[in-house]
């Protein structure tokens, strides 16, 4: 009998920010949907040890190690996919850093370039170099991950909060120019989710959440799989929140 295929059976999956909470979690995912991911990040060992666990698994996965704040490591990173499987069908741009809730008196500029370089700069830096592949194949899905602050002041500080607006405008600004061509581009916003940056989050701001606790990053994964596959593709340039209801009621 006929093994059931996943929903992602034999795409080539890229996981930038793939080392850890969210991209592990989404890297994994993808595995055990029949994708063949690329996962990436500054870590050797967490990278290793997450490819290790998908290969466990007979799964397919490589580790490529890039700092995505370099555009020659992003590329290098879209070149070995492409060496490695021979096609690229989702990228997923999960990397981001927080700026520690500065306001734009507080923070440096140093820090603010940073910011801006892995937040945005490296999502439009990946998905230049992977659309004219997907132009060419007719079909590439495009994730962009931003957060509550996507939508209002408040989760972060000055640049944190610009760089997830951006993320949006740039996510329908995708969406718009190449959903006809064959191209899907949707963002998913987390709320309070364990993983590393959201540690030390206290009780009484999770008790102000309808759902009364921290998201899972395999929640995420669900919805990231989701919106990678056949499922979604009537859905372009949504900005999806998964974060329990914060946004709803937020004080």
């Amino acid at each position: 009998m006929k093994l059931q295929e996943g929903k992602l059976q034999d795409r080539v999956a890229i996981i930038f920010g793939g080392t850890s909470g969210l991209g592990e979690a989404t890297a994994k995912a993808y595995a055990n949907e029949g994708a063949k991911v690329v996962v990436t990040g500054r870590d050797d060992s967490d990278g290793d040890r997450i490819v290790n666990d998908i290969k466990n698994k007979n799964q397919e996965a490589i580790f490529v190690k890039a700092d995505v704040s370099k555009g020659s490591e992003i590329q290098a990173v879209i070149d070995k996919a492409l060496e490695t499987y021979g096609q690229i069908d989702i990228l997923y741009n999960g990397a981001g850093i927080h700026d520690g809730y500065d306001n734009a008196v507080e923070l440096e500029e140093d820090f603010y370039d940073k910011l801006m370089a892995i937040n945005v700069k490296a999502p439009y830096l990946a998905s230049k170099a992977v659309i004219p592949y997907f132009l060419k194949q007719g079909h590439g899905t495009i994730i962009n991950v931003g957060s509550q602050a996507t939508q209002m002041a408040g989760p972060g500080g000055s640049a944190y909060v610009t760089s997830k607006h951006a993320m949006l405008g740039f996510t329908k600004q995708l969406a718009f120019d190449f959903g006809s061509k064959g191209i899907k581009v949707n963002m998913i916003s987390p709320g309070f989710i364990e993983t590393p940056m959201t540690e030390g989050i206290d009780d009484e701001r999770l008790n102000r959440i309808p759902a009364q606790r921290a998201g899972k990053p395999e929640e995420i994964a669900a919805l990231a799989v989701f919106l990678a596959s056949d499922d979604s593709n009537y859905m372009h340039g949504a900005n999806v929140f998964m974060d329990g209801g914060w946004v709803l009621g937020r004080k």
